[in-house]
């Protein structure tokens, strides 16, 4: 079904994280991709929302926020629930969010480096009591065979019952047959972007032993995947 390189990324293991570090360190102020601003309008923003809304957060949860990028999702989240940690890769992006936070006047938000591969790279996440995870527009970097371990990982350190939830491009359709829309949802066919099929993504989250699985198609190249494990 899906055309253009899809078939070659399939088979591919692992992706470049230190070029990736180095892309989201160098990106610039005004880039929409770590825009700070959760209601801008863009289809990130509307992923963004739709996500929280699925979470369905409570003033008992801890939320974690995978690609946390300057912190928009996570200060967001943050009244609507007991704690929010954000991890990231990129130095840079968790010290801006730890600045946005300070400006926001937000005491329930922890930012920490890590990654899907390796979450509890700064913070030991097992013992916080993890029972939400959002990643917006973040899981596409990951190849298929990382995605598959991550959300198995994630799934492992989720306290039940608990929700995954993943905003992202992903492929509903050929890529081939909507090229004039890629900059429309942020994709531009880089080695670090490597979206998976919903196919696929559905098959991801069977493998991590997801009890419920809701699937939402944004746009042919963009969607939701709500998980519950109970």
């Amino acid at each position: 079904m899906i055309g253009y390189s899809y078939e070659v990324r399939h088979l591919k293991q692992h992706y470049d994280r230190r070029k990736l570090e180095q892309e989201f360190d160098s990106l610039p102020e005004a880039s929409p991709i770590a825009d700070i601003d959760p209601f801008k309008g863009d289809i990130i923003a509307m992923v963004g929302a739709l996500a929280l809304d699925y979470l369905d957060l409570d003033p008992g949860d801890t939320l974690l926020d995978i690609g946390t990028g300057r912190g928009r999702w996570a200060v967001a989240a943050s009244p609507y629930c007991k704690k929010v940690i954000g991890i990231d890769i990129s130095r840079r992006m968790l010290e801006d969010a730890r600045s946005n936070v300070a400006s926001a006047d937000v005491e329930n938000v922890e930012f920490f480096r890590g990654s899907f591969e390796n979450p509890c790279e700064e913070a030991n996440l097992s013992k916080i009591g993890i029972n939400k995870v959002v990643a917006i527009y973040s899981l596409h970097h990951l190849t298929d065979p990382m995605k598959m371990e991550a959300i198995s990982n994630l799934a492992r350190i989720l306290k039940r019952p608990g929700k995954i939830v993943i905003g992202d491009i992903m492929w509903f359709d050929d890529p081939g047959k909507h090229r004039d829309e890629w900059e429309d949802v942020y994709f531009d066919d880089s080695d670090t972007d490597h979206p998976a099929s919903i196919s696929f993504m559905r098959e991801v989250f069977q493998h991590s032993g997801a009890d419920e699985t809701e699937i939402v198609q944004i746009h042919p190249l963009v969607g939701l995947i709500s998980t519950t494990f109970l």
